[in-house]
């Protein structure tokens, strides 16, 4: 079998040009991906754990991914969690009280999201050369 891959300097630089729109774009994209998967995971968790005297709990929780862009390129935050202004938001279930054991909901999701992301930052820059 013969195979020839006919390709110039011009189509590098093409593509390399382009590499920082699409990095952009796909670096967000895994952000929100993996921001929504771990609020989904520690919903999941905390409907299990805040039992009867957290029933509003879990609806509690939110997500929110932010960009910052500086001198040093581009920053995505995705954070998530119980949104202290919503109903039971402020309670101390992740980390306890005298009355009740901590619940670990969100260090639980991390446990799951954590590789995963670490696989879709991982897998992305072979997407941006083929």
């Amino acid at each position: 079998m013969r195979m020839q891959v006919r390709h110039g300097i011009g189509a590098l630089e093409r593509d390399m040009r382009a590499i920082p729109l699409r990095a952009v774009r796909d670096m967000r994209s895994a952000v929100r991906k993996v921001t929504v998967a771990g609020n989904a995971a520690a919903r999941s968790n905390a409907r299990r754990t805040a039992g009867a005297h957290g029933k509003h709990y879990k609806r509690s929780f939110t997500w929110d991914v932010s960009s910052f862009y500086g001198a040093a390129g581009g920053t995505f935050v995705g954070e998530y969690g119980p949104d202290a202004s919503r109903q039971q938001g402020k309670m101390s279930f992740e980390g306890g009280s005298r009355n009740q054991p901590p619940h670990h909901d969100l260090a639980k999701s991390a446990d799951l999201i954590g590789p995963t992301f670490a696989q879709e930052v991982h897998r992305l820059p072979g997407g941006w050369f083929w």
